[in-house]
């Protein structure tokens, strides 16, 4: 199986979004009529803006963009992904996709009725030679993707010049300390 976060779209249709995902929980709206009053309908895929999205890669705990991974019959794998914040002075709304491929080889019936050698003996006559050669046009791929969306909320900070400490009812004056 490959898993993958989305870096070929440059921008997602608003419409085929919510058709594809249904009505999908945001931490912001999509708004197809109109934003800031402009009619606009795509949004920025936010991996080719800010390259945001990332995989846990189960066993070496790096980030990746893309993993593959070969995983028997009934196995199960948890997967991670990861946002890293974007270096954003404002608010933002991060969206993209990570597209999940399952590769299998067509008429498979390994590992539910027949191991793979019974498979191999079956259908390659004991050659894995031939399987190999055999294996592009044999491969079919499903396909399921998965919508990632976040939002980053960069903070306001404000300095206070001094600072009224409640239970004294004093002001205090903070120190700042330089380096060097």
């Amino acid at each position: 199986m490959e898993l993958s976060i989305d870096s070929n779209s440059f921008s997602f249709n608003k419409r085929n979004l919510l058709e594809k995902f249904g009505n999908p929980e945001l931490p912001f709206t999509i708004d197809v009529d109109s934003e800031n009053g402009k009619r606009n309908e795509n949004l920025v895929n936010s991996e080719i803006k800010h390259e945001s999205w990332y995989i846990e890669n189960p066993i070496s705990k790096e980030l990746t963009k893309r993993i593959t991974l070969k995983l028997g019959p009934k196995a199960e794998q948890d997967f991670i992904v990861v946002v890293r914040s974007p270096n954003s002075k404002k608010c933002e709304n991060l969206l993209s996709i990570i597209n999940i491929g399952l590769l299998t080889y067509a008429d498979e019936s390994f590992g539910v009725r027949d191991s793979f050698e019974d498979f191999l003996k079956a259908n390659y006559n004991n050659s894995m030679k031939e399987f190999l050669r055999d294996r592009k046009k044999a491969a079919q791929i499903q396909r399921i993707e998965i919508l990632l969306a976040g939002r980053v909320e960069v903070p306001a900070l404000v300095c206070q010049k001094e600072l009224l400490m409640s239970e004294l009812n004093e002001k205090v004056v903070p120190i700042v300390v330089k380096k060097g």
